[in-house]
């Protein structure tokens, strides 16, 4: 199981562009298929956002953007096998 830490681009309820970060645990073939990025997006939308972009922290983007984040308050979200 991969546990990857996953920021996304979004537009918030205001209208204001936002980032929305969270944790998704994956296995090997999901993470090497970006399952991992739709499944942030999917429920950054869920909760209230427009999405754009998604990054994870292997990403130049994402690495830059970790430590603007407590991310043990982060929501986990799990892709079912």
């Amino acid at each position: 199981m991969k546990i990857i830490k996953c920021i996304v681009a979004a537009m918030n309820s205001n209208g204001e562009p936002d980032l929305y970060f969270c944790i998704v645990k994956c296995n090997e073939e999901q993470y090497d298929c970006g399952d991992h990025y739709d499944r942030a997006k999917e429920q950054c939308k869920e909760d209230g956002y427009e999405p754009y972009i998604a990054y994870d922290e292997t990403d130049t983007a994402g690495k830059a953007m970790l430590p603007l984040f407590n991310w043990d308050t982060a929501s986990i979200l799990i892709i079912e096998n």
